[in-house]
C-alpha cells in the first residue's frame, strides 16, 4: 500500500508501535477517543 496524504476528518489508517515501555500499542485500540500523536526522532 502507497502511503498518502490524509486530510482533516479522514480517518487515519490503523498501525501499531512500542510504547516507552516496550508494549505494542494500536491506532485502533483507541478508535472513538481523543489521541494526541507525538513522534519524536532519536528519542531512544
Amino acid at each position: 500500500m502507497k502511503p498518502g496524504i490524509i486530510h482533516p476528518g479522514e480517518i487515519a489508517p490503523d498501525f501499531e508501535l512500542l510504547d516507552t515501555k516496550g508494549r505494542c500499542v494500536r491506532l485502533s485500540n483507541y478508535r472513538g477517543k481523543p489521541v494526541v500523536l507525538a513522534f519524536l526522532r532519536g528519542f531512544m
